[in-house]
């Protein structure tokens, strides 16, 4: 009993207690809908209708309670009061002022359109002429963002992994079936039989030739060839699996957000082009500008997250390493051998033709394909002479109808600071250092802890081989025969220098049985124009502005500042796309932070000088060279006046046209393995006259004539194109660029930019002069190496001023011009290369005699002196 009266009393405990709160709760409530501001403003329109159905004045009740919550918060009101006035007059305002549109992005320059004179069909395709491309960058980081900005929670927080994992899953037919049919293929397993048999002891008889072949001994010689070309196939396939894609996309992504604080960036007409010529149903044939290894993964990153079809790769076979090779084939790479000719694959008929059959029948399955034209990674920061092996093989898919036409796409990419490192040990003379798993995990280890600032990706409009094929076929400065190798030029204009210089180089492995010099020619020519396509669409960091800078136009130190805004200006102005946009004192910081110990700055006087060493000069020349490649032109002719103004008897306030531009053909032709100064569809000498034009419109020349110089002009260009120099009559024309001369300035304007022009390419003639001095039989590693430690000699004695000037790369290249000329021959012995004289260069002073067609252009200038002062 006493038990339950303890329940019933802790029941009514609890009864009381629920009454007490539900008696607070309502007082809580009560007090909430009579003091809220909105509850009371009801009741207020409530009570003003209930007054007005009722017969009383109609808002009386309200104007009652504000009047009394005005007295009881005057302060508040009025605040509130001067609120709605001040919101009233801007109202009133912005309706009778002017309307003034709202601030608009800054508009880029038009970069990367196809060649206007070889591809006009190609340049106008491809773009909705609707919309004005505006040369917008989006970072390709920030698209799964956007595209999953208004989703769920989870969606939005991991954007990056739903980006991945939510692209369009492309397909890819397994090709090496057809090319085990192809024809090609099985000639070459049964040639390379034959080859085989010839070295063995077997009786030629027991071979057998047609009916014969069944035999033991050609049966098992061939199952031999067969498992050894089966093996090369396998080697050099692709295996593109999606889920590899996604996971390397997803972690590409992480990686760029860590390394790139600028972030990765691309044009968004450009991805826009590659949609509509995607529809077209043409395979596309991307075709980078080599600077890192990071490249392979790049393009294919931002190719794949814009929604396009990621490329088969064509990497070298130095990438196929433990799992990072694995994981690049399944992202679409295939291996191919650095070198076919020159090596102990020489002349391997069945590698040559596995490779050819494998790329032709996936540009037959509308597969994407990649490759770059340049070979290796530029060492130098320029861009390089194209390798026309795999370019020829597309070529041949075209000619012999296989594809009906393909679209080329140049591609572009540019780093604030080069992911690799730098390539100074190379440049030294070092060989290079073969990638390793334990190498290739030093690397990302170092590369992830590092701030690399911006990247740029840019596709140039895609242009149609077809189109080209037909341009070039057309242009007579490559229709003529060569008459005479390439080799040192006279005082005369070399008429035939495009069509010689194009003629050296078509050389390629991969060509096929009975093709044409014309035909290698034009393949060449189309690379080149690929190549300078590419260099001119090259987005410029604000890194080769300043390293540009630094070793050109302040060498001393002195008014850097003005100089790089004065320059990135100048860029602008001419077209270039700039890949910075904040103020330039802010890009300057930035470039500074990026370049880091390349740069000494004095804190007192805020003087910044390129550190004195060799190591760093070079890896300033690296980021500089993208500038020395957009200004070599009037370099060019720049260097020639000064090769002309220093001489004992020269005039030194005079130069005649034809002089300089002579003088200016021969420099390019010592040049023509550093520089591609213009796209084959232009000749020479027209890019060289354009360049003296803009002297003239810098004011480091006038004419000297004003009065009859127009004229005397456009009779030069008329002479130049060299269409018909006879009249009707029989009567040849005297040449009008005889009788115009030059004026030199002598203004501080004019002798800066005469002195910016000579150190755009003064390291390199230092290069190729001190080549010509250490020339000596023997092998091409001692020549390389004698000319570098006399570079280095030269630079830590003060004779030679210029660290960039110690490249192996152009010692190298210097070579092969001699090559050219006839004056050397290489040769291997003991699988060495080895360098011998040709009579009658085996002579020293005929040696000095040629060798002074490149000297003549490494003159004291007294420019360069008054710089060293400074």
């Amino acid at each position: 009993m006493e038990t339950m009266i303890s329940v019933w009393t802790v029941v009514e405990h609890v009864r009381v207690a629920s009454g007490a709160a539900e008696v607070a709760i309502f007082t809580a409530i009560l007090y909430w809908f009579f003091t809220s501001s909105r509850v009371a403003d009801m009741l207020e329109v409530l009570g003003e209708r209930v007054g007005g159905w009722c017969g009383r004045e109609s808002g009386s009740l309200r104007q009652a309670v504000r009047a009394r919550r005005r007295q009881q918060n005057a302060d508040m009101y009025a605040k509130l009061d001067a609120d709605v006035a001040v919101r009233t007059t801007s109202l009133y305002r912005v309706k009778e002022s002017p309307v003034v549109p709202a601030p608009q992005p800054e508009t880029r320059p038009p970069a990367g359109l196809a060649c206007g004179r070889c591809a006009p069909v190609s340049r106008d395709s491809w773009h909705d002429p609707k919309i004005e491309d505006s040369g917008t960058v989006i970072n390709v980081l920030d698209i799964g963002r956007q595209n999953f900005a208004n989703s769920g929670v989870i969606s939005r927080y991991f954007c990056d992994l739903a980006q991945c994992f939510n692209l369009v899953k492309f397909q890819y037919k397994d090709v090496i079936p057809d090319v085990q049919k192809d024809p090609a293929y099985i000639k070459a397993i049964e040639d390379t039989t034959e080859e085989e048999l010839k070295k063995t002891d077997l009786n030629l008889d027991e071979k057998g030739d047609g009916d014969n072949r069944n035999s033991a001994g050609y049966l098992t010689v061939k199952k031999r060839v067969e498992a050894r070309a089966k093996k090369v196939l396998t080697d050099i396939s692709s295996a593109m699996s999606y889920n590899i894609l996604r996971v390397v996309a997803w972690l590409t992504h992480k990686a760029i957000r860590r390394v790139a604080g600028g972030g990765c960036g691309t044009r968004a007409g450009s991805v826009a082009r590659l949609r509509r010529a995607t529809a077209a149903g043409l395979p596309l044939v991307f075709v980078p500008l080599h600077r890192s290894h990071f490249d392979y993964i790049l393009v294919t990153f931002a190719l794949y997250l814009t929604g396009l079809r990621p490329p088969l790769v064509a990497a070298g076979d130095n990438m196929r390493i433990p799992f990072f090779g694995w994981i690049l084939r399944g992202c679409g790479a295939f291996y191919i051998r650095r070198r076919v000719d020159g090596s102990e694959h020489n002349g391997d008929p069945v590698y040559k033709a596995a490779l050819r059959s494998y790329i032709i029948n996936s540009l037959a399955a509308n597969n994407n394909l990649e490759f770059f034209i340049e070979g290796g990674r530029t060492r130098t920061g320029k861009p390089q002479p194209p390798k026309a092996g795999i370019l020829s093989v597309i070529m041949d898919a075209y000619l012999d109808g296989t594809i009906d036409d393909a679209l080329l796409v140049p591609v572009t990419l540019n780093y604030d600071k080069l992911v690799d490192g730098n390539f100074v040990r190379e440049q030294l003379g070092m060989p290079k250092q073969m990638e390793t798993f334990w190498s290739a995990l030093r690397g990302i280890w170092r590369t992830m802890n590092t701030n690399h600032g911006s990247i740029r990706v840019d596709f140039n409009q895609p242009i149609s081989l077809k189109e080209l094929v037909q341009s070039f076929k057309k242009y007579n400065h490559f229709k003529a025969p060569i008459e005479a190798p390439l080799g040192p030029a006279d005082d005369k204009f070399s008429s035939d220098l495009d069509r010689r210089l194009l003629y050296n180089h078509s050389h390629s492995s991969l060509y096929g049985d009975d093709v044409s010099t014309d035909h290698k020619m034009m393949v060449e020519a189309i690379g080149r124009h690929i190549v300078y396509e590419g260099a001119q669409a090259t987005a410029v960091m604000c890194t080769n502005v300043v390293s540009y800078v630094l070793l050109t136009e302040a060498r001393g130190g002195a008014g850097v500042r003005r100089a790089v805004r004065a320059r990135g200006a100048a860029l602008r102005a001419e077209g270039r796309d700039l890949a910075y946009r904040a103020d330039p004192d802010r890009c300057l910081e930035h470039a500074l932070e990026m370049l880091g110990p390349l740069v000494q700055r004095e804190r007192r006087t805020e003087t910044l000088r390129p550190t004195k060493s060799i190591a760093a000069e070079l890896e300033l020349s690296y980021y500089a060279n993208t500038l020395v490649a957009h200004y070599a032109a009037p370099a060019i002719v720049a260097t020639a006046l000064e090769s002309i103004v220093c001489r004992p008897d020269a005039d030194g306030d005079t130069v005649r046209h034809q002089e300089l531009l002579g003088s200016a053909l021969q420099l390019y032709e010592v040049l023509s393995e550093e520089l591609i100064l213009c796209a084959p569809c232009h000749t020479i000498h027209e890019t060289l006259l354009r360049a003296l034009d803009q002297l003239l419109a810098s004011g480091v020349l006038v004419n000297a004539e004003r009065t009859d110089g127009l004229e005397e002009e456009k009779w030069s260009r008329r002479f130049a194109k060299a269409i018909d120099d006879e009249e009707d009559d029989g009567y040849e024309r005297p040449d009008p660029t005889l009788r115009i001369k030059y004026i030199i300035q002598k203004t501080p304007e004019a002798i800066a930019e005469r002195r910016r022009l000579l150190l755009t390419l003064r390291p390199l003639i230092e290069s190729y002069s001190a080549s010509c001095r250490h020339l000596a039989p023997g092998t091409v590693k001692s020549v390389v190496k004698a000319t570098i430690d006399g570079l280095v000699h030269d630079y830590t004695t003060n004779k030679m001023p210029y660290g960039a000037a110690v490249s192996s790369d152009a010692v190298r290249n210097c070579l092969r011009l001699l090559r050219q000329w006839g004056v050397i021959e290489m040769y291997t012995d003991n699988k060495e290369r080895k360098i011998r004289l040709r009579p009658p260069y085996d002579d020293a002073q005929k040696l000095n005699d040629i060798c002074s067609h490149i000297y003549k252009f490494n003159v004291d200038s007294p420019l360069l002196r008054e710089e060293s002062a400074t």
